[in-house]
C-alpha cells in the first residue's frame, strides 16, 4: 500500500500554482473587455456624429451597442481563458507524469529491499490505475484546489468543480486503460511464478524486467490519451462561447449599420 500523501509538499503547491496561474482569468477578461469597451465607445461617438435618430432612440441604441461590445469582450476573454486553462491542464498532466514516475521509482527501490528478505510469499504490486489515481487524488488535486481557492476566492470553488469533473473522467479512463495490463502483470507474477522454487527471487526479477517497463510505458501512453481528452473537452466547451461572442459582434455591427 503506497502512502501517496507523503508526496505532498509545499513545492508541489507552488509548482501547480505557477502552472495553473488562475489569476490570468481576470487578466483575460480585463484585456478583452477593455478592448471592446473602447471599441464600443468609439462606435458610439461615430454614431452620435452620423445618426439622424431622435435623442431617446439614439441614447438607447448607444447603450445597447456598448453593452453588446462589452459582453462580446467578456466572452472572448472567457474563450481566451479556456485556451489558457487547456494549456495549463496539459502542463498539470506532465507534472502528474513526473510524480507518477517518482512513485514508480520508489516502488522499484522498495523491491530491492524486499528481494533480500522475502521468501515463499505471494507478491502484490500496485497497479497502474492505483498509482495514477493515487497521485491525482492525493497529491495533485489538493494542490489544485488550494491554488484555485486562494487565488480566485469568488469563483475558485466553481472552477475547481469543473476541474474535478474533468479529473473524474480521467480516472475512468485510467481504470479502463490499465485494467488489461494490470491483470496480465498480476497473473504472471502470482500465477506463473507462485509454483516455482525460490519464489522470492524469480518474481522480483520479473518485476524489475517486466512490471517497471510496462507500468512506465503504460503511464506515458495514458498521459498522451488524457491530454487528447482534455483538448477535446476544452474545444467543445469553448465553441458555444466563441459562437455567442461572434453573434454579439455581428449584432453590434448590424445595429450600428441600421442606426446610421
Amino acid at each position: 500500500m503506497i502512502d501517496f500523501k507523503k508526496y505532498r509538499n509545499p513545492e508541489i503547491i507552488t509548482n501547480i500554482s505557477d502552472i495553473m496561474d488562475p489569476s490570468c482569468f481576470f487578466v483575460k477578461l480585463a484585456i478583452w473587455g477593455g478592448i471592446f469597451t473602447i471599441i464600443g465607445i468609439i462606435a458610439d461617438i461615430l454614431l452620435i456624429k452620423s445618426s439622424d435618430q431622435e435623442v431617446i432612440i439614439h441614447a438607447l441604441t448607444s447603450v445597447i451597442l456598448l453593452f453588446l461590445m462589452i459582453f462580446s469582450g467578456v466572452l472572448l476573454g472567457t474563450h481566451a481563458y479556456f485556451r489558457q486553462l487547456n494549456h495549463s491542464m496539459q502542463n498539470v498532466l506532465d507534472y502528474t507524469n513526473n510524480v507518477v514516475h517518482q512513485v514508480i521509482q520508489d516502488v522499484s527501490q522498495s523491491i530491492d529491499m524486499v528481494k533480500s528478505s522475502t521468501e515463499n510469499c505471494r507478491i502484490t504490486l500496485p497497479g497502474g490505475n492505483e498509482i495514477v489515481s493515487g497521485v491525482l487524488l492525493d497529491v495533485i488535486n489538493p494542490a489544485v484546489k488550494n491554488c484555485f481557492e486562494n487565488k480566485l476566492p469568488l469563483i475558485g470553488k466553481l472552477i475547481f468543480k469543473i476541474y474535478s469533473t474533468i479529473t473524474t473522467g480521467l480516472l475512468k479512463m485510467s481504470s479502463v486503460f490499465f485494467a488489461k495490463v494490470d491483470k496480465q502483470i498480476d497473473d504472471a507474477i502470482n500465477g506463473q511464478f507462485s509454483k516455482v522454487k525460490n519464489v522470492a527471487e524469480r518474481p522480483l526479477n520479473f518485476i524489475e524486467s517486466t512490471w517497471l517497463p510496462k507500468i512506465k510505458d503504460g503511464t506515458e501512453k495514458y498521459i498522451g490519451k488524457a491530454k487528447n481528452y482534455i483538448k477535446r473537452i476544452f474545444f467543445f466547451a469553448s465553441l458555444p462561447v466563441l459562437f455567442f461572442a461572434i453573434a454579439f459582434i455581428a449584432a453590434s455591427a448590424s445595429l450600428m449599420y441600421f442606426a446610421m
